[in-house]
């Protein structure tokens, strides 16, 4: 008789990094002979079917924010007593594995350099997650995030694991940019000749540094009149960065546009991915930028340049001010063959990430609990 395994989170849709983690753990776990249940408020009901998981909708309550995700949690809860293994993404308070997709704190902290407000739901649910231990192994999404739980919440550093999400590498590697790049371009009046720099996002663009980006990039569109910048992402209120690069002079240089399935067009348009967010857990279109073979921009304190080493680590930046992201923009705008050089390292460093090597080191997990 197969092991049953749940999944639990409040949302698996869309386009987020969380959602497509959890799809595919599924499909790793259904594909290793579990039988899997994914539960969740909002789900993608034929993306868990495709995967070989059975679809479990969780009531949603109408309430506020915190009483939600306790109701969310009470209710999902009831629903996996009796699985072999219970495999919680943020939302459950109680589960044999815990993974964690972001730490609200510590970007809170590092984003205003204020403490997150008591009341936050998501800090709320964390710190009681974390502090009560309610969890067997917690799986964090790079060092820098075990560092902060260990750190912040006294959770014993044996019982972190580090898993670095995964990509897909039949989409998302290097030798693509002719096919689907130019054709990106030509769709949204970018020139082909443009130096073109670019954010994607799922969403949050003040987390994910848009105004840093914004400014460095009108000062190299000063010195580099040929640069263009791109920025893809779903913003519920977009308005303030539409003005600022109104305000920089540079609307006409910038293109905003909504996310898309086919992501790995946005990188191959790319000349250079710029992230400039001041803290962030790891940061998946980091390894899917590095994975295009697209040369990365990014802070010290973003988990997935924990990838890189040599040469590659020169695109990390211990100061992610506008003047010196600007710097270090622009000898990639003026030197082709830096960015060429900086190009090829990318698919090698994020080659370890593959989501088959994720999830043998998810299975891992999974074997090392339930002989326990």
């Amino acid at each position: 008789m197969n092991l049953r395994l749940a999944l639990v989170a409040r949302r698996v849709e869309g386009l987020s990094g969380a959602a497509r983690i959890i799809l595919e753990e599924a499909r790793a776990a259904a594909d290793a002979d579990w039988e899997v249940h994914v539960f969740a408020e909002k789900l993608d009901r034929e993306a868990i079917l495709a995967v070989g998981a059975a679809p479990r909708p969780v009531l949603r309550w109408p309430w506020g924010s915190w009483l939600k995700r306790r109701a969310f949690a009470a209710t999902a809860g009831r629903m996996v007593r009796g699985f072999d293994l219970v495999h919680g993404h943020g939302d459950l308070l109680d589960q044999d594995l815990l993974s964690l997709h972001n730490c609200v704190h510590a970007a809170h902290e590092a984003a205003t350099g204020a403490p997150l407000p008591a009341d936050d739901a998501v800090g709320r649910m964390h710190a009681l997650q974390l502090r009560e231990r309610r969890f067997r192994l917690l799986a964090a999404n790079s060092r820098l995030m075990k560092d902060d739980v260990v750190r912040r919440f006294g959770v014993p550093p044996e019982l972190v694991e580090v898993v670095y999400p995964g990509f897909e590498p039949s989409r998302f590697k290097p030798g693509d940019r002719e096919r689907l790049g130019q054709s990106l371009r030509a769709e949204t009046g970018i020139p082909p000749d443009a130096v073109l720099f670019g954010l994607v996002t799922s969403g949050d663009f003040e987390k994910r540094g848009l105004p840093v980006f914004l400014k460095a990039f009108a000062a190299v569109a000063r010195e580099c009149p040929q640069a263009r910048a791109l920025v893809a992402g779903k913003e519920a209120r977009p308005g303030p960065y539409l003005r600022l690069a109104a305000e920089l002079g540079i609307s006409d240089k910038v293109v905003f546009r909504q996310p898309m399935t086919a992501v790995e067009r946005l990188y191959h348009a790319l000349d250079v991915y710029v992230h400039a967010a001041r803290w962030e857990e790891f940061g998946m279109t980091v390894l899917e930028a590095l994975a295009c073979g697209v040369p990365v921009l990014t802070g010290r304190s973003v988990g997935a340049c924990e990838l890189l080493s040599g040469e590659a680590r020169e695109g990390i930046l211990d100061d992610l001010s506008p003047e010196v992201l600007a710097a270090a923009m622009l000898p990639l705008a003026r030197e082709p063959e830096r960015r060429a050089r900086r190009a090829a390292l990318g698919p090698a460093a994020a080659a370890p990430c593959a989501w088959p090597r994720h999830a043998l080191s998810v299975l891992a997990l999974y074997e090392r609990l339930t002989k326990k």
